[in-house]
């Protein structure tokens, strides 16, 4: 038995609600456990000037509670599950609970507007690009102003003749006992919501079996069944929470329904579906229909992107989804160094700073005591899992002096031993910044070579007007002008330290990514295009 739980929620009144709610069905089951709650604030919950379609923060509404969890100072966490980015972390877990609220999206007008129909309204606010793009199929000429805030806040502008009228989730509403509020429900087939869209999540530490047995007791198997499965749709077709893709899974008399919708950004119009399958046979339903829709898209209109990095490409697929000519020129090799680490056992911690780090680190060392892992960045983190170890802590951010400040914060590593695992071209920036709270050593352990000749067909390539080529390193961009001109191409960069490293090069980048990850460049570059 579990004497108490500290559950750890988003601050706003719906995400206290949700909470309470969720408190409530586990209260009746283990009525011996006190639950204490923690209010926790997001950046999502900070940044309200923010417009969520430039955000490409996949945890943006979590992040913060996340790490809560890691450092042991909640026990669960409750969210709205579309919330979540699908790509979680290795040390945590998540799962529905709960039967799912109505996932349908509704109108709701100002208060005392006589007009009912959407196609009256002049002025509709809403910060979903999904929401935006499914309302001007059905109103084209009505004009939309992003709206941020949390629900109360929105009504709130809404009454006060910011809008004619705004687009919420039906599940809020009733939640907050809003639901008469609510003007007109939007069916399937003129707006399908988010993935997810009115269902909880409970996320908690993996391993954590005693939380695991009390929380299973709340779970709505159906739920699970159908949110599980539009996940996977659009896990399948590259999109996230900001994307303009929709999906809804319904489980009805022993079937499994499925409808979808993904944008083509080509034709600038939305390519719908659905299946249906028995249940029991209804396993990978959501990839089955994604992989359906995205066979109909239009033709590539000829933008060609280049991408100059080594190794694995599949960050990218959203690019391929999204009708970009993709073509993968690595201009650099990663090849292992000899290395010496002297008395691995006195390190507390090993830092790896890439995927390749820890694959040339387990290419030649055995680790037998019970070593504990840091990663910077979720394929770090990945790979380090395939080897058969966790990471204690994951650093979103690809900037040193932000990731040092993190693990200073998190306390993990000050005053301890640490060995820094790096590449022979890394700066030191990192390990200078570790040096003022921790005892830390750097071994280099794989160099970064250059190509040693051109390719004739990536200069055909690089000559085409419509073509763009990525740089995900300062040595794939010095690779590149050896044998190219980079004033034949436009420059994309994977981040702040590879833009800065181009400029001084005397070139200008077209793009620079917000998120630095394969995934993050590639919704820069859609957004970027889709707002041309």
């Amino acid at each position: 038995m579990i004497d108490k739980l500290i559950v750890g929620s988003r601050a706003s009144n719906l995400a206290l609600t949700q909470t309470k709610y969720v408190i409530e069905k586990l209260q009746k089951i283990n009525p011996n456990t006190e639950f204490v709650v923690k209010k926790i604030k997001t950046k999502g919950d900070i940044l309200l000037n923010k417009d969520l379609n430039k955000i490409l923060d996949k945890g943006f509404f979590v992040n913060e509670i996340q790490n809560e969890l890691l450092k042991s100072s909640i026990d669960i966490a409750i969210h709205s599950l579309k919330d979540l980015p699908s790509e979680g972390n290795s040390n945590l877990e998540s799962f529905t609970v709960t039967k799912r609220e109505d996932p349908m999206d509704v109108l709701v007008v100002k208060k005392n507007l006589k007009i009912k129909e959407l196609k009256d309204l002049k002025l509709i606010g809403t910060s979903s690009i999904r929401r935006q793009e499914q309302i001007q199929m059905i109103h084209k000429d009505v004009k939309i102003k992003s709206l941020r805030g949390n629900v109360e806040t929105r009504i709130e502008k809404l009454d006060k003749g910011e809008y004619d009228g705004i687009i919420l989730a039906a599940a809020g509403l009733k939640r907050l006992g809003l639901e008469k509020r609510i003007t007109k429900y939007f069916d399937v087939n003129e707006m399908i919501p988010a993935a997810g869209q009115g269902a909880l999540a409970v996320e908690f530490r993996k391993n954590d079996k005693k939380t695991l047995s009390i929380l299973k007791k709340i779970q709505d198997k159906s739920t699970e069944i159908c949110v599980n499965e539009e996940r996977n749709f659009l896990k399948t077709v590259g999109g996230g929470c900001s994307s303009p893709d929709a999906v809804l899974c319904v489980s009805q008399e022993n079937k499994v329904k499925i409808e979808g919708k993904i944008y083509d950004i080509n034709d600038k119009k939305y390519i719908s579906g659905n299946m249906v399958k028995d249940l029991g046979n209804h396993k990978d339903i959501g990839v089955k229909l994604a992989e359906q829709l995205i066979s109909k898209l239009s033709p590539s209109i000829n933008k060609h992107i280049i991408l100059t990095n080594e190794g694995d490409i599949s960050g990218f697929k959203s690019l391929v989804k999204n009708n970009f000519k993709v073509h993968h020129y690595p201009l650099i090799e990663i090849k292992p160094i000899k290395f010496k680490i002297n008395d691995l056992k006195r390190y507390d911690f090993i830092i790896f700073t890439s995927k390749n780090g820890v694959k040339n680190f387990f290419h030649k060392v055995k680790i037998s005591d019970n070593k504990k892992f840091i990663c910077i960045g979720s394929k770090t983190e990945h790979i380090l899992n395939k080897y058969g170890y966790q990471s204690t802590f994951t650093s979103k951010r690809n900037y040193s002096e932000i990731m040092a400040d993190e693990l200073k914060k998190n306390k993990l590593i000050n005053d301890k031993n640490v060995l820094l695992v790096q590449g022979e071209i890394a700066k030191d920036d990192l390990n200078v910044e570790l040096k003022k709270f921790c005892n830390v050593d750097r071994v280099n352990i794989y160099s970064t070579n250059t190509i040693k000749d051109s390719n004739e067909k990536l200069k055909k390539l690089i000559s085409k007007k419509s073509t763009f080529t990525v740089f995900t390193s300062p040595s794939a961009f010095d690779s590149f002008t050896k044998f190219y001109n980079p004033n034949k191409t436009k420059i994309i960069s994977i981040g702040k330290t590879t833009s800065k490293y181009i400029e001084s090069k005397g070139y200008d980048c077209m793009l620079t990514s917000q998120m630095q990850s394969y995934e993050g460049i590639s919704g820069s570059i859609i957004k970027h295009f889709d707002q041309l």
